[in-house]
């Protein structure tokens, strides 16, 4: 079986300077496909965007954590505070959403919003991925993958990312990526086994939290180098812009994203794909 590549931008619709970001490294690079944030303050212009390159995949980048949900905080109080936001912190969010069958059913609500937002676009749905991967935690993703399946996606992120493989790659963030690495394992252990039963494809390993607002094109093909699988998905934070926050979206990734050495080690070695076009063979072994 040829490796397939899938190379993904998050937060889509999040700024017109990720917007920007995302045309650029689609028209320039090796981008294959964008995660939108229906709730996003430039979500329409994403849309606007998405409609004139129609060989971008795009998904929804379902937000639950550091975001505005798309419903009032009269319908979901247990879910967001009073001015209509998630936590911050996605840990204190995926605690709250652990802690009350009220607070998941309003949960629940929020997310066929997101979802009903996003058909509302009139875009295919290629995907579904999540901000800060909260759409894979134990109490969320099953009602995640059922509103996939029922919406027309082609496939989900599951995160998980080797911790030995990034650490031979970039020794940086070792505590960091330590926790990331318990956190996906966790995940990916109650992801995949319920993916492979939905028939929804995914990747055996996905590559982005580690090195999250670091993703140069180094450390990008060295670890490349060092994953024998045969589905793989990069996802960036790309941005016009620099940014302050450390993880988040940032000029670096955009370079990344069109180095032309990037994109001849990659022909080398991968078809670059979406998750329509993800091959399913052996994803049942993955439960």
């Amino acid at each position: 079986m040829t490796r397939q590549l899938i190379v993904s931008a998050d937060d889509f619709g999040a700024s017109p300077q990720i917007n920007s970001a995302v045309a650029r490294g689609f028209r320039e690079g090796i981008l294959t496909s964008a995660g939108l944030m229906v709730g996003g303050k430039a979500a329409l212009g994403a849309v606007e965007l998405a409609k004139n390159e129609p060989g971008l995949a795009v998904g929804l980048h379902l937000a639950l954590s550091d975001s505005r949900s798309i419903l009032p905080h009269d319908t979901i109080p247990n879910v967001v505070d009073e001015a209509g936001r998630f936590a911050n912190n996605p840990a204190a969010a995926g605690l709250r959403y652990f802690m009350s069958k009220h607070t998941q059913r309003q949960l629940r609500l929020e997310i066929e919003a997101q979802f009903e937002a996003f058909l509302g676009t009139g875009l295919e749905l290629s995907h579904v991925d999540g901000h800060q991967h909260l759409h894979a935690h134990p109490c969320v993703l099953p009602i995640v993958v059922r509103q996939a399946i029922k919406n027309g996606a082609k496939g989900i992120r599951i995160p998980c990312e080797p911790l030995w493989a990034n650490l031979a790659a970039n020794p940086r963030r070792p505590i960091y990526k330590l926790l990331i690495g318990i956190t996906h394992g966790y995940l990916a252990s109650v992801g995949h086994r319920l993916v492979a039963q939905s028939g929804l494809a995914t990747c055996e390993v996905v590559v982005g939290s580690m090195m999250s607002g670091s993703m140069g094109s180094d450390y990008v093909m060295r670890i490349l180098q060092r994953l024998p699988h045969r589905r793989v998905e990069l996802y960036f934070h790309p941005s016009t812009s620099k940014n302050a926050a450390k993880y988040g979206p940032n000029l670096e990734d955009l370079k990344t994203l069109a180095d032309p050495d990037l994109r001849s080690f990659i022909s080398q070695r991968y078809e670059l794909t979406t998750y329509s076009g993800l091959s399913r063979e052996g994803i049942g072994d993955l439960a």
